[in-house]
């Protein structure tokens, strides 16, 4: 059976003998066997570590150079941006993965944001611009793409897999959409919950952070730039690494349970704040059990921005009113 074949209406891949890549569970994931495992998982995201550190440094070099605030002065900047770009070569060079697309990632990452800062006004308080559009916004959406070119990269390049073992199934009808959006609705009262007992605990520091709002600023209000990244960008590129990439590449090794609590917990980790990673990590659930159930990928980023999008119209119109 082919990666391209399709996902039915009633969520299930088509033809009917499909099952779990790897067999590991016989009550009906939808996913096939690919050749890329755990260590590739690991692989992976230490790669996006270095790489995502690498933009920062050297892009946040040249901001403070060109007179905008940033976090990153020279010649910190530049030894840890070179650092982290070496590092990065060399676990490409010791684990045989595919040099190129994390040098295209590094260097198209940190000549974007770099032109970006070079090309910026002043939009007052330091706070650089290109055609209204925050400097800040294009590297975070930058940083974002690095994710999906990692998970390009240690899959689809590495073991010429054609696109369809990262999830890219084509589906049927609405009825997989209306699963995800099911599941997501799940999660959120999950979510309330469990941030309800947070608080009567008095257990602050892993109440989620208020994301949406920052995004917003950092979009200067701009509804429509806050959506194309928090809504568009941000969960096409996540989903593709963590679910398409690191969940399948962990399944035939740890099964269906502990890949899925792994890759979760990684998609949460990668959020930094402990709040956040809470949110995500709940969040990772949903979305993996949903890209299992359906065997597509495209649930699973419909779900994702359903979240993000209304996280954000939330933060600009319900606050507002």
């Amino acid at each position: 059976m082919g990666l391209g074949d399709q996902v039915g209406g009633d969520g299930r891949l088509m033809p009917p003998e499909t099952g779990l890549r790897g067999g590991q569970d016989p009550s009906g994931t939808l996913l096939q066997e690919v050749m890329w495992g755990p260590l590739d998982v690991v692989t992976g995201a230490t790669l996006t570590m270095l790489v995502v550190i690498s933009i920062l440094s050297f892009g946040g070099v040249v901001g403070t150079s060109a007179g905008y605030e940033t976090s990153v002065t020279s010649p910190a900047g530049y030894i840890v941006g070179a650092l982290s770009s070496v590092l990065a070569v060399l676990l490409v060079r010791v684990t045989r993965s595919p040099l190129w697309p994390v040098v295209v990632a590094i260097s198209m990452g940190v000549g974007l944001v770099s032109a970006s800062y070079l090309l910026a006004t002043d939009a007052g308080d330091g706070v650089a611009e290109v055609v209204g559009v925050p400097v800040s916004i294009i590297a975070v959406t930058v940083m974002s793409a690095s994710f999906a070119v990692i998970g390009f990269a240690l899959s689809i390049v590495r073991y010429r897999e054609p696109v369809g073992a990262l999830g890219f199934i084509r589906t049927s009808g609405i009825k997989p959409y209306l699963f995800a959006a099911g599941m997501w609705l799940i999660g959120i009262v999950a979510l309330l919950v469990v941030m309800q007992f947070l608080i009567w605990l008095g257990i602050d520091f892993l109440l989620p952070p208020d994301t949406a709002q920052q995004a917003l600023d950092e979009a200067d209000g701009n509804i429509v730039i806050a959506l194309l990244l928090v809504a568009v960008v941000g969960p096409v590129a996540e989903e593709i690494f963590f679910r398409g990439f690191v969940l399948t590449g962990l399944l035939r090794r740890f099964g269906v349970a502990r890949a899925l609590l792994l890759s979760s917990l990684l998609f949460g980790a990668f959020h930094i704040d402990p709040g956040a990673i809470l949110l995500t990590f709940m969040l990772g659930l949903v979305l993996g059990w949903v890209y299992l159930k359906t065997g597509s990928i495209w649930p699973a980023i419909f779900a994702h921005s359903l979240h993000n999008a209304v996280a954000v119209l939330a933060a600009k119109y319900w606050t507002a009113a």
